[in-house]
């Protein structure tokens, strides 16, 4: 029996990313959701099921870290939630840390991301069943 894909948004607003993400993750057998802004990205959370969240700290409406306090408000920390931004000061990784999230820098290396992907569910013991 094969594996299902494991679902991930992704919350950027820079079309570059949207453009680039599907196409990197696609190639780990990941099945990919984008949208442009925190609203939507809590929006689109809230109807389906992802098994892993990549936010872009820096967007509209809603910043990655607004999103990821709203889905932990509303869960244990099931779903894989990573920030992601150029910012890479120790505070700032800890306050990822903190609300439970992972994080990855940019300039993101496209062709480690679903590796680092992997790794990062790997981490967490095996509790999604992607």
């Amino acid at each position: 029996m094969s594996q299902k894909k494991c679902s991930v948004l992704v919350a950027d607003d820079d079309p570059t990313v949207a453009l680039l993400m599907p196409v990197a993750l696609a190639a780990h057998d990941f099945s990919v959701t984008v949208v442009d802004n925190g609203v939507a990205a809590l929006a689109a959370f809230r109807q389906g099921h992802f098994d892993i969240v990549l936010l872009d700290v820096e967007m509209p409406e809603m910043d990655g870290f607004e999103v990821c306090a709203a889905i932990r408000a509303n869960e244990t920390e099931e779903t894989l939630v990573v920030l992601v931004s150029g910012h890479c000061e120790a505070a700032f990784v800890e306050r990822a840390a903190a609300q439970g999230a992972a994080y990855i820098s940019k300039p993101v290396d496209w062709s480690m991301l679903g590796t680092q992907l992997r790794d990062l569910l790997n981490a967490r013991g095996g509790q999604t069943s992607c």
